[in-house]
């Protein structure tokens, strides 16, 4: 014997509608949220050195120059790629701070910083080879890197 087989015609979804006051509304769609990347290796801080007078140097830089010299930090910053997790920022007119109160003009020739992610330290220092600071911009320009400490519960 056979079985009589229905067919159901699907139905269109309806859109989920609220009415208010007499007023049709859409309900708002739900939102979408972005997840940070999950962090894959250590972090370390790059910090730039180089003298006051290299600074000076660049501010009095022609625009071509200038456009130049970005080109090269742009041409490293796609070159490690995900691994810079903060590209950082140009530092000046740092200042020492006592725990007396007191302060004074900072006395280091740190001119920048940079956070990037590596699996270790020879990553790392593979990252930084070529990278602009030390590429021959200003003789005596060197780049310190440190390695950053998770605290536990922070």
């Amino acid at each position: 014997m056979a079985k009589a087989i229905k067919k159901t015609a699907k139905k269109p979804a309806k859109k989920s509608v609220r009415k208010t006051a007499g007023k049709v509304t859409k309900k708002a769609a739900p939102k979408k949220t972005t997840r940070p990347l999950k962090k894959s290796g250590k972090r370390f801080l790059i910090i730039y050195h180089a003298p006051i007078d290299a600074m000076a140097q660049t501010a009095n830089a022609s625009p071509e120059d200038m456009e130049k010299g970005m080109a090269m930090w742009k041409a490293w910053a796609k070159r490690a790629g995900r691994r810079v997790t903060d590209l950082g920022a140009p530092l000046v007119n740092g200042k020492r701070l006592h725990s007396n109160g007191s302060s004074a003009p900072s006395t280091r020739d740190v001119t920048g910083y940079s956070l990037l992610e590596a699996d270790n330290l020879e990553e790392l220092e593979d990252l930084l080879y070529g990278h602009p600071h030390i590429s021959g911009w200003h003789p005596e320009a060197t780049i310190e890197v440190h390695a950053t400490m998770l605290i536990p519960g922070m």
